[in-house]
């Protein structure tokens, strides 16, 4: 996996919170790159962990990395805030004043390399000397200055003040906040508490990446038939080593009320060895080649995945495609209706005896295949009646209940799946739908961006062109 795969599900860990996943995926991204951006992200997920040393190492790798590449400002003024809260726990209080303060003139656009003294504000004893009521007056030099009140005339914006735009507006606002935070809490501390001491420089020591220890792998050793001298060969990781939970693949589905469509976003499918049976309400599919264990081999229980289906399906009526990136199944609903949810994947194979002369192989379909075709249900029973229409079919009826709440709740999760949706799965969606006409939904762009979607209606409907 490339190490901007691996940075995008790290990032995406810390977004959700999760640390402890967050640390392992951004340090195989860092191998790869010494990106700013992923240093942050770990150096926080390090932070909520409580790896304070593994923090702070990572948030002056993060400032050095950015001042070296010459446009990374936001990175050195989020490194030095970084820096503000990690000493702020480590109860630094004065080290992490300086380090807010370094984050503001940074948003204020000041050079990185001045001599601003701020560490130097201590007493002969070497304690800091700046107050909380200094903190707050400072903001003389505040981005947008001139959209700020009036000192001398609270609730009067002030015409004389100057107007400076740096872009960091919100930075310099949330580093000016953690300095009331902090030097309130030392406005609280003994005189001689440690945390008023100094002890940090604006421009750290350039500490180097660290690198993650990786456990030796055992030797297996194998005799060559000619010399028989002994071969050593690393041993491959043992299958079952990665929990079931995170080797499940990403899903998404569509439906009507004939079909269910199921994504399943796999890379590295190659469809001519893929093999998928559909049974009355499982599907199986196999081999799969997960990211999350890249050695799994076709024969492994992780190479197979058994779908368990929210409500029975035609089997002969159903079928699959798969590119590079997903494997889609059209599953035909056995009875017309709405699913609550497509179903659930459990990793390996899942015997159905119950329903083992039901279980079908089907070969991938294309543009150029005719589908399976559809098995009619059987006619509902027609009752007597005295209606000049004729007889009426009162299950069908019934089946016909609470239709348009359900189209409400159809509208509302469409919105809210769009709303969701990133801006490359929403021009997916928009060019899937439009050119359709509304029978087809898919959020991947890479599988529609280089063709036209075809229109697949309902069963029963031909299509015709408008003027037709």
């Amino acid at each position: 996996m490339a190490a901007t795969s691996y940075a995008y599900r790290g990032l995406e860990a810390v977004e959700k919170k999760d640390w402890a996943a967050a640390v392992p995926l951004l340090d195989k991204a860092l191998e790869g790159s010494n990106s700013p951006l992923w240093l942050l992200a770990r150096s926080h997920a390090h932070l909520e962990l409580k790896n304070y040393e593994d923090a702070l190492r990572d948030a002056e790798l993060a400032y050095h990395v950015a001042a070296e590449r010459g446009s990374g400002r936001k990175q050195m003024i989020d490194a030095q805030y970084r820096r503000a809260t990690i000493y702020h726990r480590l109860k630094q209080y004065a080290d992490s004043d300086c380090c807010a303060k370094w984050s503001m003139l940074l948003a204020e656009g000041r050079p990185a390399r001045e001599d601003d003294g701020v560490e130097k504000n201590v007493d002969a004893d070497g304690y800091y000397t700046v107050t909380y009521e200094d903190a707050v007056a400072d903001n003389a030099n505040q981005p947008d200055y001139s959209m700020r009140e009036s000192l001398k005339d609270p609730g009067v914006k002030d015409p004389n003040a100057k107007t400076i735009k740096t872009g960091f507006e919100s930075q310099w606002k949330r580093a000016y906040t953690w300095r009331t935070v902090v030097l309130g809490i030392l406005k609280r501390l003994p005189k001689n508490d440690p945390g008023r001491k100094v002890h940090v420089s604006k421009i750290p020591p350039k500490p180097e990446l660290k690198k993650v220890e990786k456990k030796a792998e055992p030797l297996v050793v194998e005799l060559d038939s000619e010399d028989e001298k002994p071969v050593a060969k690393p041993s491959e990781p043992a299958p079952g080593s990665v929990p079931d939970e995170k080797l499940k693949l990403r899903t998404d589905f569509y439906q009507s009320n004939q079909n269910v469509t199921v994504s399943l976003f796999v890379k590295g499918t190659k469809k001519e060895e893929l093999n998928v049976k559909f049974s009355k309400n499982q599907v199986q599919i196999s081999p799969i080649a997960r990211a999350a264990a890249p050695y799994v081999k076709p024969g492994d229980r992780e190479a197979f995945s058994t779908l368990h289906l929210s409500g029975e399906i035609n089997p002969a009526g159903s079928r699959w495609t798969a590119t590079p990136s997903k494997i889609e199944l059209v599953l035909q609903k056995a009875t017309p209706g709405k699913w609550g949810s497509w179903g659930k994947e459990e990793i390996g194979i899942v015997e159905n005896a119950d329903q083992e002369e039901d279980i079908e192989e089907v070969t991938p379909s294309s543009s150029n295949q005719a589908s399976a075709p559809a098995v009619k249900p059987a006619a509902a029973p027609a009752y007597p009646t005295s209606s000049r229409t004729g007889p009426k079919n009162w299950d069908k009826l019934e089946e016909l209940e609470g239709v348009e709440d359900t189209e409400s709740d159809v509208n509302a999760f469409f919105k809210k799946l769009y709303k969701d949706a990133s801006p490359e799965q929403q021009r997916a969606m928009m060019k899937s739908f439009t050119e359709s006409n509304g029978t087809a939904l898919s959020t991947d762009w890479s599988d529609v961006k280089g063709r036209k979607v075809e229109t697949v209606p309902p069963e029963g409907v031909e299509v015709k062109k408008w003027d037709s």
